[in-house]
């Protein structure tokens, strides 16, 4: 497992990690946490890109979150690429994580419940009322209860979108090394760069 520090790789990595997560049936949402991701979360130390690499190429990436306090970290995407699924990578990934870090995630599926669980999550509990989601503990998350976990360190989505409906050029700027960044990732993910 490695961290993948600032730059163009990890900011490549985040387009890819959006694309995979959101779809491109998604309407903004890639676009909006990109832009979210690399612009605020990552430049102020709220969040990691983390993958986990054989032989020089990564197989597979995550997002951590930190929450407002610091104590943990919440696993807030994971993606393999297409090519690379079915081989174990993303399991390899959150074992790895979940061996090294205070870690929540949150399930709406008991499909993923069930990966999570297999890959280091050994507490579950019921999301806090109104939300319809589980949320998983590993053995160092300090949380015994739902009313113990902090928040997540979060970015306001809606100011995003106002923001690109009211300043075209970000809009296009982030638009622009989305794609470009979604391009460039498959290369990371080979043994040849």
């Amino acid at each position: 497992m490695i961290e993948i520090a600032a730059g163009q790789q990890r900011d490549d990595c985040v387009a890819l990690l959006c694309a995979e997560v959101f779809g491109s049936a998604a309407g903004l949402t890639p676009l909006v946490r990109f832009a979210a991701i690399t612009s605020e979360l990552l430049p102020n130390h709220a969040a990691r890109m983390v993958a986990l690499a054989v032989d020089g190429a990564l197989k597979s990436v995550a997002l951590l979150v930190l929450e407002e306090q610091g104590r943990a970290a919440e696993l807030t995407l994971l993606a393999t690429p297409k090519t690379l699924r079915g081989q174990g990578y993303a399991t390899a990934l959150v074992e790895r994580i979940t061996a090294s870090t205070a870690l929540r995630v949150s399930v709406t599926e008991p499909t993923l419940e069930a990966f999570f669980s297999s890959a280091g999550f050994s507490r579950w509990l019921d999301a806090p009322a109104g939300e319809n989601a589980r949320v998983g503990l590993n053995a160092q998350h300090p949380a015994q209860r739902v009313e113990e976990l902090d928040e997540v360190i979060a970015v306001d989505d809606a100011r995003i979108v106002r923001t690109f409906k009211h300043d075209p050029a970000t809009f296009e700027r982030f638009k622009q090394q989305f794609v470009d960044g979604l391009a460039r990732a498959e290369r990371y993910f080979s043994v040849v760069h």
